[in-house]
C-alpha cells in the first residue's frame, strides 16, 4: 500500500467530485494508519462535503481528542454541528475560533447565532467580519439580509457601504434596491434592481422585486414585458434554487393556480432546504378537548386581527383548548392583551430559534397547529416544518397552497375553492360550510357621512375601490373606466398611491376617455376613521387578478354592496366567498363583461341601489359571515374529523363541513 499516492488518489476523485469512491479509499487508509491526523481529517471533509455528517463527528472527534486545538477540526465540526441543526453545541466552537478574528469562523458564528433566533448577536458577529475582512463579500451580505428582515431603514447605511465596496456584486444591488422598495423610493430601487440584473441577468430575486416596483408605480407595459419573462423562467429558477417570486408576491399577478403552487412549492424548499429533523413530542394525550396551537407573526395591530380576532375567544373550551404562538414583533397594540385573554396561553416564541420554538409548541401537547402566515413577513415556516404538531394546517394569511410537504391541510370553503382547482393544492382541503375568512363581530353600522367633507360630489355615484394599490392591474383598472363610462357623473374613489402611480392612473384614465378629475384620491387614515368614512360610498368595484379580502369584509360590514368576478385561482374568489356567507351570491359575476354590465346598471338606477343595500344591511346582524361564534362552531367541527381520522391511523383526506 502506498498511502501518499492512495491520498492523492482520493484527494483528486473528491476534486472530481466523485466522493464515494474517495471516502471508500480513505476509510481503507485509516484503518491501517489509525493514527494519521492527515487521513483522518481528509475522510471526516470528504464526509462532510457528501452530506454524511453525523459518520463525519467521530472522526474529528478522535483527532480532538489527541490535539484538542486542531483547529481545521473544530472548524469542520462545528460546520457538522451546525448542518445536523445543533446550533447550541457548535456555538462555543465557533465563538472561540471567532476570537482571533478569523473571516471564516465569524461568518459561521453569525450563521449559528441566526438559527438560535439571536439577531443581535448575530448582526454583531457580521459586523465584526465585515470590519476585519472587508473584502469579504458573505459578511456584508449576511450584515444587510439581517438588517433587511427587520426595519429597512436600519439596512440602509451597510448596503450603501457593501455596494460601495462591492459595486459588482449583483446580490448587493439588488437588496439595495428591494430596501429602497420597502422605503417607497421607487425610481432608485427600480435603478438599482436594473443594475442587479445587468451584472447577473440570470439572478431571479431581483426581477420579483422589480415587478413589484413597476406594479407600484403602475407602469403597466413594463410590468407586463417582465411578468411574462418570469413566468418563462420559473422553472430555471427553481432548479438555481432562486426564489424568482415570492408565493405573497406572486398572488398579485396572473399567475395560474397550478403555477402559484409550483412557486409555493418553491419557496418552501428555498426556506427550509433539505428534511429537517422533527423534534420530539409527546404521545398526544387523548381529548377533548384538543389543543390547537395557532402561530403567526401577526398577533398585533394587522389585517390577521381586523378579520380572525374574535375567534379564539369564542372556541368552546369543552372542545377546543386556544393557544397562541406569536412569533412577531410586540407592537404594543390592545391585541396581544386580548389575545392572552382570549386563549388558554399566549407564548411568545419571537426570541427562539426554530427547534427551541417547535419543542415548546410540541411539549405543550398540540394536537393541531394552524399556521396562520407560512410564508408573510415576520413569518417563522422553520417551525411548522419541524413537525411539532401530530396535525399541521394553514388558514387565512396566504391567499395560495403553501406548497409545504410539512402542512397536511389548507383551511378553506366551497366557494373559495372548488373541485376543479383542487389541484392548486399540496395540501387536503377543509371546507367550512361559509367563508373561510373569519371576521370580527357585525356591529350596528355608523350614519353616513358628509360627503363634502371627503372630497366627494354629494349628488353623484360614487364607486369605490379601496384595495392597495399592488391589486391595481391593468386589466381591472381599465374595466373601472369602462364602468364610469357607462355611468355619466359617477367617480371612483380609491386609497391615493405614490405619486408616480397617480400620474399614470390619471393619465390612463383621460386616454379612456375620463375626465381625471372624476378620480377621488382618498388619504390613508387609522382604521376607526376609515371604516367610518365607508358608507359615504355606493358600491365596491372589486379588482380582477388579486381582488379584495379585509377590505370587501370592510365595505361588507359597513353597508357597501360589493360586485366581483369569481376568478380561476383563490386570492381573486375572496369577495365571492364573503357574498356567499352573508346572503348576496347573485353580486358574484362569472366574467368582466357581466361585472360591466352589473355596476352600470345599479349605477343608472338609484332605485335599484337603494334596495341592495337595504337588503345588504338587513342580512348582516345575523349573517355567518360576521359570526364568529359560529365560525368557531365550524372550526371546530372541522378539527374534530381531522383528528379522529388521524387518530384511526388514516391519512390526511379531504374534508367538507
Amino acid at each position: 500500500m502506498n498511502t501518499d499516492q492512495d491520498m492523492a488518489k482520493a484527494i483528486k476523485l473528491a476534486q472530481a467530485g466523485k466522493l464515494k469512491p474517495a471516502i471508500a479509499i480513505l476509510e481503507g487508509l485509516v484503518k491501517a494508519a489509525p493514527s494519521s491526523v492527515a487521513i483522518r481529517y481528509n475522510l471526516a471533509l470528504f464526509m462532510l462535503m457528501a452530506g454524511r455528517h453525523a459518520e463525519a463527528l467521530p472522526h474529528l472527534d478522535r483527532i480532538l481528542a489527541t490535539d484538542p486545538r486542531h483547529q481545521p477540526s473544530l472548524f469542520s465540526k462545528a460546520k457538522g454541528l451546525l448542518a445536523l441543526d445543533r446550533p447550541d453545541e457548535a456555538l462555543p466552537i465557533l465563538e472561540s475560533l471567532a476570537a482571533g478574528n478569523d473571516a471564516e469562523s465569524l461568518l459561521a458564528l453569525g450563521n449559528a447565532y441566526r438559527v438560535l433566533n439571536r439577531t443581535a448577536e448575530a448582526a454583531g458577529a457580521f459586523q465584526r467580519l465585515t470590519q476585519v475582512a472587508p473584502g469579504v463579500v458573505g459578511g456584508h451580505l449576511n450584515l444587510c439580509q439581517l438588517l433587511a428582515a427587520g426595519q429597512p431603514e436600519t439596512a440602509l447605511p451597510a448596503l450603501e457601504i457593501a455596494v460601495r465596496l462591492h459595486p459588482k456584486v449583483a446580490e448587493l444591488q439588488a437588496m439595495l434596491g428591494q430596501t429602497l422598495l420597502r422605503l417607497g423610493r421607487h425610481d432608485e430601487a427600480i435603478e438599482r434592481l436594473k443594475q442587479a440584473l445587468g451584472i447577473d441577468p440570470n439572478l431571479a430575486p431581483p426581477k420579483g422585486h422589480l415587478l413589484r416596483a413597476y406594479r407600484e408605480t403602475a407602469d403597466w407595459e413594463a410590468e407586463e414585458a417582465l411578468f411574462t419573462q418570469i413566468r418563462a423562467g420559473l422553472a430555471a429558477a427553481a432548479e438555481r434554487r432562486q426564489l424568482a417570486v415570492a408565493t405573497q408576491d406572486a398572488i398579485f399577478y396572473p399567475f395560474t393556480g397550478a403555477e402559484l403552487r409550483r412557486i409555493a412549492t418553491a419557496e418552501a424548499a428555498f426556506r427550509v432546504p433539505g428534511q429537517p429533523r422533527p423534534v420530539l413530542r409527546p404521545q398526544a394525550k387523548a381529548p377533548p378537548p384538543l389543543v390547537v396551537g395557532y402561530l403567526s407573526p401577526d398577533f398585533r395591530e394587522h389585517a390577521t386581527m381586523h378579520l380572525a380576532g374574535d375567534v379564539f375567544g369564542r372556541h368552546d373550551r369543552a372542545k377546543v383548548r386556544p393557544m397562541a404562538y406569536s412569533v412577531g414583533p410586540d407592537d404594543g397594540s390592545d391585541w396581544r392583551d386580548r389575545l392572552a385573554r382570549d386563549c388558554d396561553a399566549f407564548v411568545d416564541l419571537s426570541s427562539m430559534g426554530d427547534r427551541a420554538a417547535a419543542a415548546r409548541i410540541a411539549a405543550d401537547g398540540v394536537h393541531i397547529l394552524v399556521d396562520m402566515s407560512v410564508f408573510t413577513r415576520h413569518a417563522r415556516p422553520g417551525i411548522a416544518a419541524l413537525r411539532p404538531a401530530p396535525i399541521q394546517a394553514v388558514w387565512l394569511g396566504l391567499a395560495a397552497s403553501s406548497g409545504a410537504p410539512w402542512l397536511d391541510y389548507a383551511i378553506v370553503d366551497k366557494i373559495l375553492v372548488p373541485d376543479s382547482h383542487e389541484g392548486h393544492f399540496s395540501e387536503k382541503l377543509i371546507r367550512l360550510p361559509h367563508s373561510y375568512q373569519a371576521n370580527l363581530a357585525w356591529t350596528p353600522i355608523t350614519a353616513r357621512p358628509d360627503r363634502r367633507n371627503l372630497g366627494l360630489p354629494e349628488d353623484a355615484v360614487v364607486f369605490c375601490s379601496f384595495n392597495g394599490h399592488r391589486k391595481l392591474d391593468r386589466a381591472s383598472f381599465m374595466l373601472w373606466m369602462q364602468v364610469l363610462n357607462a355611468v355619466p357623473g359617477s367617480v371612483l374613489w380609491q386609497l391615493a398611491p405614490p405619486p408616480a402611480a397617480k400620474a399614470r392612473l390619471e393619465q390612463a384614465a383621460e386616454t379612456a376617455g375620463i375626465d381625471p378629475a372624476r378620480l377621488i384620491w382618498a388619504p390613508m387614515l387609522p382604521r376607526p376613521d376609515h371604516l367610518a368614512r365607508i358608507p359615504a360610498a355606493d358600491l365596491f368595484l372589486d379588482a380582477l387578478v388579486c381582488g379584495a379580502h379585509t377590505t370587501a369584509a370592510d365595505a361588507l360590514r359597513m353597508g357597501v354592496p360589493l360586485i366581483t368576478v369569481a376568478g380561476e385561482r383563490l386570492a381573486s374568489r375572496v369577495a365571492a366567498s364573503l357574498l356567499h356567507a352573508v346572503g348576496l351570491p347573485e353580486l358574484v359575476m362569472n366574467t368582466p363583461d357581466e361585472f360591466l354590465a352589473l355596476a352600470s346598471q345599479l349605477g343608472r338606477d338609484r332605485g335599484c341601489l337603494s334596495e341592495l343595500r337595504a337588503r345588504l344591511s338587513s342580512l348582516l346582524p345575523t349573517a355567518p359571515g360576521f359570526d364568529p361564534t359560529r365560525f368557531a362552531r365550524d372550526l371546530e367541527q372541522a378539527y374534530d374529523q381531522i383528528w379522529a381520522r388521524h387518530a384511526s391511523g388514516k391519512k390526511a383526506d379531504n374534508i367538507t363541513r
